[in-house]
């Protein structure tokens, strides 16, 4: 009896010290999945902030880059703007003295500026000459004296008056034709400008004038430029405005 009582207990202890190392080998495992579990969450928590930190590099160094390029960018934009307003400031002055050095020799553009008369790089209109206070046309149709006056006129001008040596010598200078001017002899004899004023300074050529009608002649020498005509002869004429 008492033997089965002994087999019974050492069975007994037995099965509860398979069951505490059961117990104690569970418990064992559970710590060791805790701390792997740690560790495999200590090395994440570990690695995150090295990457934020590259990403934070990455995103510096791109704003650096980008700004660099904004930079340059701007600069070049505002080279290209000043070389393309230089440029166009130059090219402007070129055409307006082109304009300017243009001595037209048909009627059309007098008749267009004589509308607009503040047009093109002067007062005087497109296709006429600017000389001290007075506009003059130097015309390439050839009319008669009478006719020339009257085209002058639909111009809002007249046959060039020449009082003084200054116009004398720039009409001779501009001029390479021959040209009817505002002078005519009166029915007593006398030279007369169309201004009804008496002839007092002369640039006759040497036995010039010995016809009705005055005209100049361009490229001469201006103290003897001048000659007559018949007043029917057709030739270009100059005619005169104020500015």
């Amino acid at each position: 009896m008492e033997l089965q009582k002994f087999e019974k207990l050492e069975v007994s202890g037995e099965h509860q010290k398979g069951e505490d190392e059961e117990k104690l080998g569970t418990v064992k495992e559970s710590e060791l999945l805790e701390k792997t579990e740690s560790c495999e969450i200590t090395a994440h928590h570990s690695k995150l902030p090295e990457e934020v930190q590259r990403g934070i590099r990455i995103y510096r160094t791109m704003s650096i880059i980008l700004f660099v390029l904004t930079v340059i960018l701007a600069a070049a934009v505002i080279a290209l703007c000043a070389r393309i307003n230089i440029r166009s400031t130059c090219f402007k002055e070129e055409i307006q003295e082109k304009v300017c050095d243009v001595q037209l020799c048909n009627e059309l553009y007098p008749a267009v500026s004589s509308e607009k008369k503040d047009a093109g790089c002067h007062r005087c209109g497109q296709g006429w000459l600017q000389f001290e206070n007075w506009c003059f046309f130097l015309s390439s149709a050839r009319e008669s004296w009478s006719r020339s006056r009257e085209q002058c006129r639909k111009w809002g001008a007249d046959l060039a008056v020449i009082d003084n040596q200054r116009v004398q010598a720039f009409l001779t200078g501009k001029g390479n034709l021959v040209y009817w001017i505002g002078l005519s002899r009166s029915t007593g004899g006398e030279w007369t400008w169309i201004n009804q004023t008496m002839l007092a300074d002369s640039y006759w050529a040497p036995g010039a004038n010995g016809q009705n009608c005055g005209c100049l002649m361009g490229k001469q020498l201006p103290s003897r430029s001048w000659n007559s005509a018949p007043c029917t002869h057709y030739t270009a004429y100059i005619c005169q405005k104020v500015v």
